[in-house]
């Protein structure tokens, strides 16, 4: 009778199939989240104040935050959306 000794992810581990763990899950959902809510309030900022000093910074940090945020979400893949848009 064989036994299987593979960790399950609910217990904290990964399984052989390199599964991450619920934990690793949540931390990467709460950082895409962070990531998303930042990209809306630096949208926000460069709508409002076009004529700010600070705009070229902004977009250089929502580009920045959105590579960021895709690099998560789809590690092989681009961003599916051109910047300025």
């Amino acid at each position: 009778m064989a036994t299987d000794t593979r960790t399950s992810p609910a217990s904290g581990g990964s399984a052989r199939s390199g599964t991450p763990s619920l934990e690793a899950g949540a931390e990467l959902e709460r950082t895409l989240d962070r990531l998303e809510a930042r990209m809306e309030a630096l949208q926000l900022s460069m709508r409002m104040r076009r004529t700010s000093a600070r705009f070229e910074l902004w977009r250089h940090d929502l580009r920045e935050t959105r590579e960021t945020w895709f690099l998560l979400v789809d590690p092989d893949g681009q961003d599916p959306t051109p910047v300025g848009s």
